[in-house]
């Protein structure tokens, strides 16, 4: 009976041990469903939390830059947006004991307003969503000034172009115009083109724009020149060769002035010789008229590409006088400084394209990535002239991308305009 009575109680007993071990796991198992739901939780808070913070940075974007140039950027280095991001997380997660955080990490370098792709990508939604700048009232005009230059070499160290050279290019868009292909058929998809048309001013079209440092801004696009005389003169030369070139393929197409000329050549060197001074005559005689032109365009009036007959200015007469001593006392000339009269002789038909059509067709001859530098360097120019005198334009970003360990588990976020 002892030994029954004994038996009984020590399987008494290892149904209490065992009882007491099975509560255990289960508490052990319910404190580690709770913890699991806990961190799942915690981990979807962080993840909301994440994009608010993010988004709120984005929110602090510089408004006068936004305003006049369409362009969404804040400002900010890895530091202070990890500091500000900081000061996020201890107000979302204050009184939180149970919430713990750290390895605040942030990275800019791939959002930075100066890298080119970054600038494309702002300047192509700018353009899609037909953004306007703002305008100067009347009251507010700025009055013109002749000549504005920047000679600081930390000014001009510190452009976003500085140490890129670049020529232009017009063989290729001469070739185009010479097959029929329209301005807007060659600046058409090409956003930072018409962005440039519409945010910045030029000599003769200052689009009522506010005031800005240089007055000639897209003919600093076209020659890089800072100064405004020695951008318009650059810009001048190349529309004077672009028009050359189309007036001398017109005069060579054109059978009634092409005979013209080999008779009045015929008359100063007989024979053989002829041919050559008629190839003289022609290109000084479509020199002439692209000088001509330039009077034109920049009485804000029209220059057809392509001439014809009843848009073509000057006769030979114009060019070469009505005799043959004339003639001859002309081609002997070999100075091709420009007149410093500012009267044109006007075409039968006033007719084509304007001084900014033909800005457009110079943009064609430039690359991309020397257009969209410039444009910074346009933009750090004027903010600093407007804004603030330490605007820098790689100090702004259009987005972050950033990092933290909230309880034992790394998030990640990516925030962008």
């Amino acid at each position: 009976m002892k030994d029954l009575l004994t038996g009984f109680s020590n399987k008494k007993g290892s149904f209490a041990i065992f009882a007491v071990m099975a509560f255990t796991a289960m508490l052990i198992m319910l404190a580690a469903a709770i913890s699991a739901s806990s961190n799942v939780a915690i981990g979807s808070v962080t993840d909301c939390f994440g994009r608010l913070w993010g988004k709120s940075l984005l929110s602090e974007y510089d408004v006068y830059l936004k305003e006049r140039y369409g362009i969404l950027g804040f400002q900010g280095d890895e530091a202070s947006i990890e500091k500000k991001l900081k000061m996020y997380i201890d107000y979302s997660f204050a009184e939180k004991d149970y919430v713990n955080y750290k390895d605040v990490d942030c990275q800019l370098e791939d959002y930075t307003l100066i890298k080119t792709e970054n600038l494309k990508s702002e300047i192509e939604k700018i353009v899609k969503s037909g953004f306007k700048p703002k305008v100067e009232e009347d009251k507010n005009k700025i009055e013109d000034y002749e000549d504005r230059y920047i000679s600081n070499n930390w000014i001009i160290q510190g452009l976003p172009s500085y140490g890129k050279t670049e020529k232009t290019y017009f063989s290729g868009v001469i070739n185009k115009i010479k097959a029929g292909i329209g301005i807007n058929e060659m600046i058409g998809n090409i956003a930072a083109d018409k962005y440039i048309l519409t945010f910045f001013k030029d000599c003769v079209d200052k689009r009522d724009l506010k005031d800005t440092y240089f007055n000639c801004e897209v003919e600093y696009i076209i020659s890089g020149e800072l100064s405004d005389l020695r951008a318009k003169k650059e810009t001048r030369s190349k529309l004077k060769l672009l028009r050359n070139s189309l007036n001398l393929y017109y005069l060579y197409t054109c059978t009634e002035k092409r005979e013209g000329a080999l008779t009045l050549a015929t008359a100063i060197t007989p024979g053989p010789a002829a041919v050559l001074t008629q190839a003289v005559i022609l290109e000084m005689w479509a020199y002439a008229e692209a000088e001509n032109d330039m009077k034109i365009l920049y009485d804000k009036k029209t220059v057809p590409l392509l001439k014809n007959d009843s848009n073509w200015a000057l006769s030979i007469e114009n060019v070469f006088g009505s005799s043959t001593e004339e003639a001859e006392a002309k081609l002997n000339q070999q100075s091709e400084e420009e007149s410093a009269q500012t009267n044109y002789v006007s075409p039968q038909t006033i007719e084509g394209q304007e001084y900014s059509k033909y800005l457009g067709i110079l943009l064609c001859g430039i690359s991309e990535e020397t257009k969209l530098l410039r444009i910074m360097d346009l933009i750090q120019i004027n903010m600093k002239y407007l804004y603030s005198d330490s605007f820098l334009l790689s100090d702004y970003n259009i987005g972050l991308n950033y990092q933290v360990t909230v309880n034992g588990r790394r998030h990640e976020f990516e925030e962008k305009y």
